[in-house]
């Protein structure tokens, strides 16, 4: 098992995955830069994460920032390049029951360098809430 902000980021890189203009490429670790035969791609990674007491017992609010970034290589359709992954992805992360009180809390665009290639990036901002107990760590109570 992995921590509970883990698990998260897991399941919601999974719904991205179906998603055909990035062919599956959704990775879950900053720590990379993406190749450029990588791209178009998605980059899923947990942000800050805010806890406060929920019950007596111990028991956690944990609210989840994350950063669900679409990445493309940059040409002269760039704008609409990164709209059409950011629609794409949103259809897919809030299609049917949607996962750990899920929300869109922001959107942001910019140029990055990735390694050695220069890409546009439209970040999705989301929040997640979920309860667990700072003993359980692994543990997402429902």
């Amino acid at each position: 098992m992995a921590l509970a902000a883990a698990q998260v980021i897991d399941a919601l890189a999974a719904r991205l995955v179906p998603l055909a203009a990035t062919a599956g490429r959704v990775y879950t670790s900053r720590a990379w830069p993406l190749p450029e035969a990588s791209l178009p791609a998605w980059r899923v990674t947990a942000a800050d994460e805010a806890v406060e007491a929920a019950s007596l017992d111990g028991i956690n609010l944990h609210r989840l920032d994350i950063d669900a970034a679409a990445c493309a290589r940059a040409t002269d359709d760039l704008d609409d390049v990164l709209h059409a992954l950011a629609s794409g992805g949103l259809a897919l992360l809030f299609a049917g029951a949607v996962p750990y009180g899920l929300q869109l809390i922001g959107i942001g665009r910019k140029l990055a360098t990735e390694g050695e290639a220069v890409v546009g990036r439209i970040t999705l901002r989301l929040q997640a809430t979920f309860y667990m107990h700072p003993a359980q760590p692994e543990t997402i109570l429902s």
